[in-house]
């Protein structure tokens, strides 16, 4: 599985332009300075969304790209759930980041649907983490 291939998604006429999704993850993970674990539970997660997606699910054409964000935002928030700082990541730093292409609401939206899309199944431990990783030791070059 990789990233490009969460969801198929229908072809529409594009409202706005919206940047392929390799450079946007490429984007919000240097800006939002985000670690290797956090980009590794983000990739769990989105795993885990994957296989409780329905069977011929299809989505939007920047469906990929709110799966990442509610992703991240979500393994951000779990990793850093301690005191918030100004390098935390917020709702409001990823709509800062990704510079209007998605509202506020949005992203507030798209974080909770992701969070139900996951069942609200949040901890990730060492011997997941791990475990994913050694599964994915190829893709990651490793």
């Amino acid at each position: 599985m990789t990233l490009c291939d969460l969801m198929p998604t229908r072809p529409v006429t594009r409202r706005r332009s919206l940047p392929e999704l390799v450079f946007f993850v490429q984007k919000i993970t240097h800006l939002a300075q985000i670690n290797a674990r956090t980009l590794l539970v983000a990739l769990i997660y989105l795993q885990r969304a994957k296989s409780n997606l329905p069977k011929r699910a299809v989505g939007g054409d920047d469906t990929n790209h709110r799966m990442f964000l509610g992703a991240l935002l979500l393994a951000s928030k779990f990793l850093k759930d301690t005191t918030w700082t100004s390098t935390t990541l917020s709702n409001r730093r990823i709509y800062e980041i990704c510079g209007g292409l998605f509202s506020l609401q949005d992203i507030c939206q798209l974080e909770l649907a992701f969070l139900k899309l996951i069942q609200y199944n949040c901890w990730v431990d060492d011997q997941t983490l791990n475990q994913f990783v050694e599964l994915h030791r190829a893709d990651f070059s490793l």
